[in-house]
């Protein structure tokens, strides 16, 4: 073969060559500057966009809250209903008008109370169970002035003097002061509670007419607002007492009135007022100190 044309082939071959070498290097150039255009943008990206947020709001630490205890937690006592007298549950279930019970040891004195304030003389001539009474005995009952719950100061009882014997007649008795030292205590039970009250006065008295105003009518005191109010009724039935019981309330007592006709004058009355025994008196009447 002749070198010359060994020599011309090889300069052909050695051009193109040379041709893509120069090719590659500038692609490698536009990567290099493509990369670093990119870069640039970025960084000014981020350098940007920090300036143009919304700051961040700052959290600060919410106050320690100590929350009260829940009812479930500690629930308070409910307060308990009143019961009835184990003795009065059955009669009060007969009848609701039921208020209490009086006796009077070693009498006939032993009767249910009634109390009706819409109608009071309901149960004047009627029976236990609403019935129209034959014999006109009717019930003991409280005047409808009065008030069970809250109580008033004075329970003012209303009950007939029969011939018989039954009922209040016995108040009669009281008229004699030797009957009185061997009956001194009533007992009155309300509906929740069996209590003894002290005979403080017995008197005889009347039913004034309603234009008769200087007189005492002991039965229209039912509650005492006042000391004064209350000094100015035990006074009154102090003078007028048929005797000295050595008993005197003091305000704050409570008291109870039993009354029932009197035939010595027109529309006549005895009255037996007496004072609820409490853990400061003795049924001699007597301030435990």
């Amino acid at each position: 073969m002749d070198k010359r044309n060994m020599s011309g082939k090889n300069s052909r071959n050695q051009a193109p060559n040379q041709s893509k070498r120069a090719a590659k290097g500038n692609m490698k150039w536009l990567i290099v500057l493509a990369a670093a255009i990119a870069a640039a943008i970025c960084i000014v990206a981020f350098a940007i966009v920090p300036m143009t947020r919304e700051p961040e709001p700052v959290s600060t630490p919410s106050p320690t809250v100590i929350a009260a205890p829940s009812a479930e937690a500690s629930p308070s006592p409910a307060p308990e209903e009143p019961q009835v007298l184990p003795e009065l549950e059955e009669l009060y279930r007969q009848n609701g008008d039921l208020a209490g019970w009086v006796k009077i040891e070693g009498t006939v004195v032993d009767y249910p109370v009634m109390y009706t304030p819409e109608d009071g003389e309901f149960y004047l001539y009627r029976t236990f169970q609403k019935e129209e009474d034959p014999t006109k005995e009717g019930c003991i009952f409280i005047d409808k002035n009065c008030s069970v719950d809250p109580r008033s100061t004075n329970l003012l009882l209303h009950g007939h003097n029969m011939k018989n014997g039954t009922m209040f007649h016995t108040l009669l008795d009281y008229q004699e002061e030797e009957f009185y030292k061997e009956h001194p205590v009533i007992e009155y039970s309300s509906l929740y509670s069996k209590d003894d009250y002290e005979i403080v006065s017995v008197f005889l008295s009347k039913v004034y007419n309603k234009d008769e105003t200087d007189v005492f009518k002991f039965y229209k005191f039912y509650d005492a607002e006042t000391e004064e109010e209350f000094d100015e009724f035990i006074g009154n039935i102090k003078e007028l007492s048929l005797y000295d019981t050595g008993i005197t309330p003091e305000f704050g007592d409570e008291l109870i009135t039993l009354s029932t006709c009197e035939y010595t004058q027109e529309n006549g009355r005895i009255a037996v007022v007496a004072r609820k025994v409490t853990d400061k008196t003795t049924s001699e009447g007597s301030i435990i100190v």
